[in-house]
């Protein structure tokens, strides 16, 4: 089995995020040097299903990439995220105590699955009754996603979801003892995630997008506020201080404008001109730098020394892989 969830004490100067998207994939290098980031390539490798493996491989080469580390992230068809009360276990059996949590919520046999899991802080819910963030994917297309970033000449060094993406693009932006909310909006739905510095309270998939927002964003403004209400009255935490925007194509300033008016609370967008100057990610239309978001996310992924000691995986194969749920 190949484990998701793996914290290190290293933390690396560079890694690629690759995000499958439609057309063919997006790969994102990020390099850290002396607490600055630069994301020196941002390539959209357009390809058959048939022919990802050998046109991502021409791409890594011609950018000289081989063997780079990369973090894998998941489309949304992927993976399964489930809330589910956290047993009462210590952090390294935490897996295989949610895994028996949830055979009753999926509807596959539990050995077809690879299912990993990360606990919400001891606060959220008041201190009700502790939470945990359950993420459920089949082993079949875990392995096939391995062997095509194999295959593509990378070294698969972790595999993420959207959420923890989004939470490291907060992290951008975080401010200290505050709670901050990301929003990344696409055609018909969205997501929100909720965190307070770097851990993540909520995560929630919202039904409507940029195509079915409604007359001046009256409908998705209101899904937005129940979601910030339900934080506030349920998590503890207190209000939500600031909305984080992600950039979308077109209608981006409209609908900033028009989700300013109905939204009780302060809304900023992602700037990626001040803090990636110079990258050629600015030099693309802002449609598809919007593209490129979820990929940017997974690269900025860190392992930090502080993390608890590391988890060893058993090893399927040269290319073992982690899910990285929770960004240490």
């Amino acid at each position: 089995m190949l484990a998701w969830l793996k914290r290190t004490k290293t933390t690396a100067d560079s890694l690629l995020g690759l995000a499958p998207v439609a057309g063919g994939c997006v790969l994102v290098c990020l390099q850290r040097s002396a607490g600055a980031v630069r994301l020196p390539a941002c390539e959209f490798v357009a390809a058959t299903p048939g022919s990802q493996v050998e046109v991502l491989r021409q791409r890594v080469e011609a950018l000289g990439l081989q063997g780079q580390p990369v973090n894998l992230l998941l489309s949304a068809a992927d993976y399964q995220l489930l809330l589910v009360e956290r047993p009462d276990v210590p952090p390294a059996e935490l897996r295989a105590a949610v895994r028996w949590r949830i055979r009753e919520l999926v509807n596959a046999p539990l050995d077809s699955l690879v299912v990993d899991a990360f606990a919400l802080p001891d606060d959220a819910y008041r201190g009700r009754t502790p939470m945990a963030y359950c993420a459920v994917l089949a082993r079949a297309r875990m392995q096939a996603l391995a062997e095509w970033v194999a295959g593509a000449g990378l070294r698969l060094h972790s595999i993420d979801i959207a959420e923890m993406a989004l939470r490291n693009l907060g992290l951008l932006t975080v401010s200290e003892g505050q709670n901050l909310a990301v929003l990344k909006l696409n055609a018909r739905d969205g997501l929100i995630c909720v965190q307070h510095g770097r851990d993540l309270y909520m995560a929630r998939r919202i039904e409507h997008g940029l195509d079915n927002r409604g007359a001046d964003s009256a409908q998705l403004a209101l899904e937005i506020q129940r979601s910030l209400d339900y934080f506030e009255s349920q998590l503890g935490k207190g209000a939500v201080a600031r909305l984080l925007v992600l950039p979308v194509p077109a209608v981006g300033e409209q609908l900033l404008a028009e989700l300013g008016r109905q939204l009780s609370v302060r809304l900023t967008r992602l700037a990626l001109d001040e803090l990636f100057a110079g990258s050629p990610l600015l030099e693309l239309p802002a449609d598809q730098q919007a593209l490129f978001l979820p990929a940017l996310g997974a690269a900025l992924r860190q392992e930090q020394a502080e993390a608890a000691a590391p988890r060893q995986a058993p090893r399927r194969s040269q290319q073992a892989a982690t899910l990285h749920l929770e960004a240490s």
